[in-house]
């Protein structure tokens, strides 16, 4: 989950409008917002569309890198204690 997360903010953001020379405008990634293709189109407002785009692309993806790393500091905490228990000639008799 953690991977998806972070490549998927990695992957360049587009919106569905394009400029005067015909390339599809694009606003940055997840990472980092780049609004200068967006601020020289000319014919509607594709800053504000940009970053709408942004901001969706860090809602789902933020979260799933968050849980993420709550399960694997889960799935360590839980190792990491039953793995404490255990000495090197098998069970601790004492628990």
């Amino acid at each position: 989950m953690i991977g998806v997360g972070l490549l998927a903010l990695n992957f360049p953001v587009f919106i569905d409008a394009f400029d005067q020379f015909g390339f599809q405008i694009k606003c940055g990634n997840g990472y980092f917002a780049n609004l200068s293709q967006a601020q020289e189109a000319t014919g509607g407002d594709y800053v504000g569309q940009c970053e709408n785009a942004l901001m969706w692309r860090r809602l789902w993806t933020i979260p799933l890198v968050a849980i993420g790393a709550v399960i694997l500091a889960v799935i360590i905490l839980v190792e990491a204690t039953v793995w404490g228990r255990e000495s090197a000639f098998g069970t601790d008799s004492a628990s």
